[in-house]
């Protein structure tokens, strides 16, 4: 998995890769909720990417069980089975 064109990649473990994503998308699903007032739609879309983005990362590096939690606990009307349902 290491690659001279990836130096951020280089000596990192699988579970620091879940970690980093796993954490990546508690953040992103945490400035979701706190900014939803805050945000207008574009925001709201471009962190509703983030987040998708973010989970299919952690499926693909071996965090499902993890991401599945925390989409679980992110009660969202355009989310279905983690992912973004696209506008009719």
């Amino acid at each position: 998995m290491q690659s001279p064109e990836m130096p951020f990649f280089r000596g990192r473990t699988e579970g620091q890769f879940n970690a980093l994503f796993v954490s990546r998308l508690e953040r992103l699903i945490r400035l979701r909720r706190e900014y939803r007032e805050d945000l207008n739609p574009l925001g709201i879309r471009l962190l509703d990417r983030a987040i998708s983005a973010t989970y299919q990362d952690c499926i693909d590096y071996g965090a499902t069980s993890e991401a599945e939690a925390l989409m679980a606990n992110h009660p969202n009307s355009d989310w279905k089975n983690g992912e973004l349902q696209a506008e009719p």
